[in-house]
């Protein structure tokens, strides 16, 4: 499944969302998070995806397009670390 999608989903399992999720969406004032869901879905994509998120790229998180580019840069690392001889 495409991380865009898992994001999405991710973020209607947390919150009752009444608006479309665009990549545009901040979550907070177009989502309506707060910082516990906003927190319950950064440990979720963690813990899925077995990544982590450091704190200066929590920022960058707001806006679902953004953390789903985050993600997808962190599954690519990953992915390039777990090859390595």
């Amino acid at each position: 499944m495409e991380v865009w999608n898992i994001i999405t989903q991710k973020i209607e399992d947390i919150k009752d969302v009444t608006v479309p999720i665009t990549r545009e969406s901040h979550l907070y004032t177009d989502l309506g998070f707060d910082s516990l869901a906003f927190v319950s879905l950064l440990f979720r994509l963690e813990e899925d995806f077995q990544i982590s998120f450091g704190i200066t790229e929590i920022e960058q998180c707001l806006q679902a397009g953004r953390l789903s580019e985050l993600m997808e840069s962190k599954i690519r690392e990953r992915e390039r670390v777990r090859r390595r001889p």
